[in-house]
């Protein structure tokens, strides 16, 4: 299975590839790229992105723990932060052939 990751550039090529005629490749170009500002934005805020048929995007909290240092052993602390995590939507799901069947997961 190949490992292909979709650039940012191959994306507006594609959909300005899909709207020639009513759309122009530098018009694409902006629009994507305010899209994906707009999601940025709205998850640094505190807010979830829900993107239909793909999944949602959300800011969570991670709690202020103790860690180790490997090669000493010596406890560290680790602050508090945040990470944004995404929860894939179940059309996205059965489309790459991951959706469990039978309803809930097992958490």
């Amino acid at each position: 299975m190949a490992n292909n990751t979709v650039s940012t550039q191959q994306l507006i090529s594609a959909v300005a590839d899909k709207f020639t005629d009513k759309l122009p490749k530098k018009m694409t170009k902006t629009l994507l790229t305010e899209f994906l500002a707009t999601i940025e934005s709205e998850i640094a805020a505190g807010n979830k992105a829900r993107i239909d048929k793909v999944g949602i995007l959300f800011a969570k909290e991670r709690a202020a723990r103790t860690g180790r240092n490997p090669q000493t052993g010596e406890a560290i602390n680790i602050p508090a932060s945040k990470k944004v995590s995404f929860r894939a939507a179940k059309s996205l799901k059965d489309a790459v052939g991951t959706s469990r069947k039978g309803g809930k997961s097992k958490r």
